[in-house]
Parts: structure tokens; C-alpha cells; sequence
């Protein structure tokens, strides 16, 4: 009966319900667990181990600016049944912390076991609720676990902001009871950092247009307190700015990472990042995965941190690589880059040109004219590319000074968006010039807001960050439909012989001889369509005709066919 009732939640409001059986049953034990904090731990990692996600570089980075891809949703071609950002039994999670929960309060631990088990529970449900709430809105919220026998299953959407205080009411809890830090061997938990930043982000989007059609300014001013309490909190707790931005990525453990999915070679926890974006030459099955585009590339601005448009900002369309600010090669890899891995040549370059219709680096060669380079790391093996064990931070502290920033902009506090842009580029490496890191000085609103995501897009690329921040605040309207993402293709001019080129091509001076040997031209990725992704309506998925038909309760979203529910209500 219980495995019944199981698969009648796990599958409401999502769209590919998956088989449960193949998932270990937490439920399947004795309440004298909760009686004994080791054993009710093993409890809590189970959930961490279903909730946390998975490794994120290049996740969604198709469904943006990022790189080529995801047609469906960027030419408007998704229906309600199509949507598959998601194929997780959200509920089923979501049920198991809520058995949690309840059997927690009837167990004999102490007050603060049961604070730190609790808190942990919490900032998972909370986290599970908004990966559905950010594709929907309002959601059933069942706080509580679910009897078929005698409770009501089938539940109607909360309306979104009932779904946004619900969320926002656990974390607040759990920054109250979970601790500051975890001991050494127990690194990767929860903390109330985590927590309050976490709360940071969602009242962001709460605030944000996706969901504050209307621009109520008091959302902004709760995003700007929320997010100013956790930089506070996180500060005192020992978190910070990593002082190098690839280590961020490479360190395991460094104090920039707040929330993160932890991996390890020795434990057999491992994934397949390396192996997507290496050239094969140096990689392995990959090195067509999440090719950054052209359009990507231009967003970089320049080292003294004046944007490529900008008068006296030193940019040369055919130098495109030369004086770029820091992370640009740190995050992408171009014709003639160095690049070099363990055991490769330590002087290695990385070569994408064509020579006639054909590319130097092929089989596996770029789908741009690029490679990515985020959270590479050059020491591990070709061999083991495919089990790497990289940790995927969540949430790190830049995003919570960008956070900050934002909602500073939107309520009128330009000195504390220019104090957090100035942090992160100075760590960075961008020239101080006057001070402010290449920032114009007096930017109105408007200005500020369009600074600090321009500086999402840099310092967050490839974080599973930029499809959301297009979403939520109505860019793909106002900035990419209508538009076609583009590569380049880098050819070696015509007279010049290939095989003595590539037998002087690493003595070359990138810097000055560059354009002596070789033409650039665009290379359309979108061909059939330009971009068109429809918003408002995208920003709220609507719900599969196979769900509604299990829920007669749930309300289609407005704007989807037979659309009643308004996820955007007051």
C-alpha cells in the first residue's frame, strides 16, 4: 500500500514519473531510529543524496546565450506535455523529509540533535518545493506526510506566494537551529549560511519580474535585507571570495563554497565534466559540450574592465583574445589558447582553425569555434576524464554579492551595487584604473541593473545560472528573440601550406602575427529560426494533460490550453 501512494505523489507535477522501485525506500524503517542521532543521520543523508544536485557545468547552458541548442524552447515550439527541463520524483523527496520531520519530534534526541537534523530536513524541502516553483509557480505544498487512506490526495496549487512563505518560513527555521560550521568530517552539510543565502536567492526571483509583473518595491527591499543579512552572516561564519576565481572550481573546501554537491575519486562519486569539453585529442568521447558562442565571447569586457563597445577600451575584432579580462581564459578556450593537461605538452596550444572546410582539431571539433574551459582541471588524466570528481558548488559567495547588488540597484543604493561589482572584479584580476575596476561612475538605475547582469553572465557562466536570470527577469524578450546565436570559424588564409604552418604554428606571436595567417568569418548556429522564446508564458510551464488527468484538483497554467491557474496572482 505504502509503495502505492508513493508513486500517486512522486508523480504529481511532473512529467516523466521514472520507476521507484529502482530507489532505495527510506521509509522502510523502525522509528527507533529517531531515537539515536547517528542512525538518524544516515536518515538525512539519504535525502541529501536524492536532493542535492548533480554536477551542473553546462547544465541549461543551451537554453540561453551560452551555447547552441534546446530548439524547443528557444524558437517557442514547447507544448504543455513537451516540457523536460525535469524528469525527478520531486514529491516522493519531498514525502521522505516530511516522514523525516514528523518522526523527529516523537524520537527522545535532545532539543539541539533534533535542531541540527531538522534544520538540514527543512532547507531540503525548501530546495526541492523551489526547483518546481521556478518552473511553475504555485505548487501543492503538503507539508506533512500523506495517509491515502484517510487524507485527501489530491491537492490543489498553493497560490505562489503562499508557496514562496512556506519556503521562505522552513528556511528561516533552519538558519535558527543549524550551526555556523560542521566539523571536519562532516563538511558538505547545511549550514544557516547556506540557509540565509539560499532564502537570498529565492526572494530574488520573488522580486524579480518573472514574478513581479506588478514591480512591487517592497519585494526588492525584502530581497535587499534578506541578502544582506546572509553576506553578514556568511562573513561572520568564515566564508568570503576565494582569492583566485579558477580555484574556486579546483580547491576543494576553499571558503567561497557555501552549498555544494561533494565528490570523490576514492568513493567512486565521481561525473563526466571533463570528458564533455575536452578536445578529444586531450579529452575523451567529449569536447562538444557546451561550446561557448560568439555572442558569449563578446560579453567579456576587457581587462581594464571597460566593455569591448566602449570608447578606450582597447578592443581589436581580430585580437578578440588579446587584453581580456581574466576570466575569459579561464573560461574559454580559442584558436591558438594554451592549453595543456597531464601528460600533454607543457607548452600545448590549442588549434581550431580550418584549413579549406575541414578543422585541424576533428574528429570531435568545436560546434562554435570554441571550447569551454570552466572548472577544467588540468591534472587529472586523460584517462579518468570520465570519472572526475570537480565539486559542483550551488552556491558560492559571488552570487551572493551579485544577489545583493541587484537588489541594491533596484531600491536605490547605487554605492552598495558599486561596492560588491568593485569585490568581484578586483578578485578577478581586472586593472583598478580609478577604483572601480573599469565600472562607469554615476550609472542611474537602469544602468546598475544591466552592469550587475552582465556580470552574472561572466562570473557565473556556465553555472546553471544564466537560463534562470534570462527567465526571471524577461531578457529573452528584451534582449535575444529576435536574434540568432552565432560561432566563428577561424580559417588558415589561402597560399599559406598546412603542414609547415602546423610545424611553426606554436613559435607564432598570437599577439602581433595572428591576423598574418588567419581569416575569421561568423558561423550561424540558429539557421532555420531566429530565437523566440514567448514570454510571459514560458516563464510558467504549463502542466502535463497526464498529470491533470491523476489531479482533476490542479488548475492548468494561464496561457497553456484550458489554463485557469494565475501564478502570478497577489
Amino acid at each position: 500500500m505504502m509503495k502505492k501512494y508513493i508513486i500517486i505523489l512522486s508523480c504529481a507535477l511532473v512529467w516523466a514519473c521514472g520507476d521507484i522501485l529502482d530507489v532505495p525506500d527510506v521509509t522502510a524503517v523502525g522509528p527507533f531510529i529517531w531515537d539515536n542521532e547517528q542512525s538518524a543521520t544516515l536518515y538525512v543523508n539519504r535525502l541529501y543524496e536524492v536532493s542535492l544536485p548533480g554536477v551542473g557545468f553546462g547544465t541549461n547552458s543551451g537554453f540561453s546565450d551560452e551555447s547552441p541548442g534546446a530548439n524547443d524552447h528557444m524558437y517557442g515550439n514547447l507544448t504543455a506535455n513537451s516540457v523536460d527541463l525535469y524528469s525527478v520524483n520531486y514529491y516522493n523527496r519531498i514525502r521522505n523529509i516530511n516522514i523525516g520531520l514528523e518522526a523527529l519530534e516523537g524520537g527522545t534526541l535532545s532539543e539541539e540533535a533534533k535542531g541540527r537534523l531538522r534544520g538540514q530536513m527543512l532547507f531540503l524541502r525548501a530546495f526541492d518545493y523551489w526547483n518546481l516553483v521556478r518552473l511553475y509557480g504555485g505548487v501543492p505544498m503538503v507539508l506533512r506526510p500523506q495517509d491515502p487512506y484517510q487524507d485527501q490526495v489530491d491537492i490543489p496549487r498553493n497560490p505562489t506566494r503562499e508557496s514562496f512563505e512556506i519556503m521562505v518560513a522552513d528556511l528561516n527555521e533552519a538558519m535558527a537551529v543549524l550551526p555556523a560550521s560542521w566539523p571536519n568530517d562532516q563538511i558538505g552539510r547545511i549550514t544557516r549560511g547556506a540557509a540565509a543565502a539560499f532564502k537570498g536567492r529565492l526572494l530574488l526571483f520573488w522580486a524579480s519580474p518573472q514574478f513581479n509583473p506588478g514591480n512591487h518595491s517592497e519585494r526588492w527591499e525584502t530581497a535587499y535585507q534578506a541578502n544582506a543579512q546572509a553576506k553578514e552572516m556568511l562573513l561572520q561564519d568564515g566564508y568570503g571570495l576565494h582569492n583566485d576565481f579558477t580555484g574556486v572550481f579546483l580547491n576543494k573546501g576553499n571558503r567561497e563554497v557555501i552549498f555544494a554537491r561533494l565528490y570523490d575519486f576514492n568513493a567512486g562519486r565521481t561525473h563526466g565534466w571533463e570528458n564533455s569539453v575536452r578536445p578529444r585529442e586531450i579529452g575523451g568521447s567529449g569536447g562538444t559540450g557546451s561550446n561557448p558562442t560568439w555572442d558569449f565571447v563578446k560579453a567579456f569586457p576587457m581587462k581594464n574592465g571597460k566593455s569591448i563597445q566602449e570608447e578606450g577600451a582597447g578592443y581589436d575584432s581580430v585580437y578578440y583574445f588579446r587584453d581580456r579580462d581574466p576570466r575569459f581564459y579561464a573560461t574559454v578556450v580559442y584558436n591558438g589558447a594554451p592549453y595543456t593537461v597531464t601528460g600533454a605538452d607543457p607548452l600545448r596550444q590549442q588549434w581550431t582553425y580550418y584549413v579549406g572546410n575541414t578543422p585541424v582539431d576533428n574528429p570531435g571539433a568545436t560546434t562554435t569555434g570554441f571550447y569551454n574551459r570552466k572548472a577544467v582541471n588540468p591534472n587529472i588524466q586523460q584517462t579518468f576524464v570520465g570519472q572526475t570528481d570537480t565539486d559542483w558548488p550551488e552556491i558560492r559567495f559571488a552570487e551572493v554579492l551579485l544577489n545583493l547588488a541587484e537588489a541594491a540597484a533596484e531600491t536605490g543604493r547605487p554605492n552598495a551595487v558599486y561596492i560588491e561589482l568593485r569585490a568581484i572584479r578586483q578578485r578577478a584580476g581586472l586593472d583598478p584604473g580609478d577604483g572601480n575596476f573599469g565600472l562607469r561612475e554615476g550609472m542611474g538605475r537602469g544602468e546598475l541593473v544591466d552592469a550587475v547582469m552582465l556580470e552574472r553572465q561572466i562570473e557565473l557562466a556556465y553555472e546553471n545560472k544564466r537560463y534562470w536570470d534570462l527567465r526571471r527577469r524577461n531578457l529573452f524578450a528584451g534582449k535575444l528573440n529576435g536574434t540568432r546565436r552565432m560561432g566563428i570559424i577561424t580559417r588558415l588564409k589561402p597560399g599559406i601550406n598546412p603542414t609547415d604552418f602546423a610545424a611553426i604554428r606554436n613559435t607564432i606571436n598570437m599577439d602581433t602575427e595572428y591576423d598574418q595567417y588567419f581569416t575569421m568569418e561568423l558561423w550561424v548556429k540558429d539557421q532555420q529560426f531566429a530565437i523566440n522564446y514567448p514570454q510571459p508564458l514560458y516563464n510558467f510551464f504549463g502542466i502535463p494533460q497526464n498529470i491533470l488527468d491523476r489531479s482533476p484538483s490542479l488548475q492548468q497554467t494561464m496561457g497553456w490550453e484550458n489554463g485557469t491557474f494565475d501564478p502570478v496572482a497577489d
